[in-house]
């Protein structure tokens, strides 16, 4: 095959979410790869395209090893640039190989699906509960900061052993580390007070370790299967951010398009459509992770005929791919919860496929009937343009969902 000229078009990317739509089309209209512009002068790799896409995720030639990015090692990219704090890090997200199996393995137990099924009736008594709550306050309410993100961030803080104080901290923390517009100060900020979070952290729960995840990371830590205490910090964050983030995400985008689709929403509450089904759709159109950064090639690499050589970086660029015609069809790009082929990518695929896929799964199947069968009439109380999202190129998530409901009698 030829390979194709790689000084192509750059696609600037916004890190105005409401720009997303647009993006993901300029980078499916150059084919498997395109060339993007990320916000401080980063020019890199994007793969829109689902096969193209999904072929990245499982090559053994493409790592997210952060050490590997050349940029970086080059002094390219600045310490401070925002994306180090979502880079430079050495969790089970960055590993690869047999590192990644390591640290995996020390996760898969308490992610396994069999044990989170047993988490349902802990989910749904959240879920009622911070229903009855907004309900008692009255027929309006901001969904976001009294649901959406309560809802994900007390189920992953119980399972994670994550005291109540601090809750509202950690939650702080990952919004400013997703934040792709904070400034140089801003971004050192962050990195500086993460660590000093989990130092805290980690002295508290040394004093009373239970059955929980962050106890079990510490006792690995101290065993050896972990083998840093930034590794530690490291992965003790990835699961308390991941864990929350990527559902409140869903769930405002979630709500967002079936408020804003009626005729989709009635199938589903008529029964027409399973909300299972439904909410597959959801994670489809919705996904919170819209751009990941980043897999980096370790040899040079022909794809889709372009070169992308060895320290070159690739944006993972999940909205776009969920969004391909040529995997979805005709109209991928709209919200049909009546669709059947759906090869969604918004649990990723191969070795670094989303541990807490099941655990999604069991709160958005959960959070969803409940909301609309015990809110009548919920309605948005501004337009869906006005919606003001993340700052961010990374997470597409809703900073506010104001709406107005009615208590259901039952």
């Amino acid at each position: 095959m030829r390979v194709k000229n790689n000084h192509r078009d750059v696609i600037d990317v916004s890190v105005a979410p409401t720009q997303l739509d647009n993006l993901s089309s300029a980078i499916l209209q150059q084919g498997g790869m395109a060339r993007v512009s990320l916000p401080g002068d980063v020019v890199t790799w994007a793969a829109g395209d689902h096969q193209t896409l999904r072929r990245i995720l499982s090559d053994q030639r493409f790592n997210r090893d952060w050490r590997q990015w050349r940029a970086l090692q080059d002094g390219e990219i600045p310490e401070d640039h925002p994306l180090i704090g979502m880079c430079k890090v050495d969790n089970m997200v960055t590993a690869h190989g047999a590192d990644h199996r390591r640290l995996r393995g020390l996760l898969s137990r308490s992610f396994a699906p069999s044990r989170i099924a047993l988490l349902a009736p802990r989910i749904e008594q959240c879920v009622d509960r911070l229903l009855a709550e907004m309900a008692q306050r009255g027929g309006s309410a901001d969904l976001m900061c009294e649901f959406a993100v309560p809802l994900p961030t007390n189920v992953i803080a119980e399972l994670f052993g994550l005291p109540d104080e601090q809750r509202e901290e950690i939650v702080a923390l990952t919004y400013s580390l997703a934040n792709t517009s904070a400034t140089a100060a801003e971004a050192r900020q962050t990195r500086q007070r993460i660590p000093e979070f989990f130092r805290r952290l980690i002295a508290l729960k040394r004093g009373q370790l239970d059955d929980d995840l962050a106890s079990a990371l510490i006792v690995a830590r101290d065993n050896g299967e972990i083998v840093s205490d930034t590794e530690l910090i490291d992965m003790l964050f990835m699961v308390l951010s991941a864990g929350f983030v990527t559902t409140t995400g869903v769930i405002g985008n979630g709500v967002l398009a079936l408020l804003t689709h009626p005729q989709q929403l009635h199938l589903v509450r008529s029964g027409q459509v399973p909300w299972s089904h439904a909410i597959e759709e959801i994670l489809r159109w919705g996904s919170a992770v819209a751009n990941l950064p980043f897999r980096y090639a370790t040899q040079d690499v022909e794809i889709d005929g372009c070169m992308v050589r060895r320290g070159d970086a690739v944006l993972m660029a999940f909205h776009a791919a969920n969004r391909d015609e040529k995997a979805f069809g005709p109209g991928a790009d709209r919200f049909d919860v009546t669709r059947r082929h759906n090869p969604h990518l918004s649990f990723g695929e191969g070795p670094h496929l989303c541990l807490g896929a099941a655990l999604a799964r069991l709160e958005l199947r959960s959070a969803f009937p409940a909301l609309f069968g015990q809110l009548e009439d919920l309605a948005l109380t501004i337009a869906a343009e006005d919606v003001v999202y993340m700052p961010s190129y990374v997470i597409r998530c809703p900073q506010r969902l104001p709406v107005t409901f009615r208590p259901s009698i039952a």
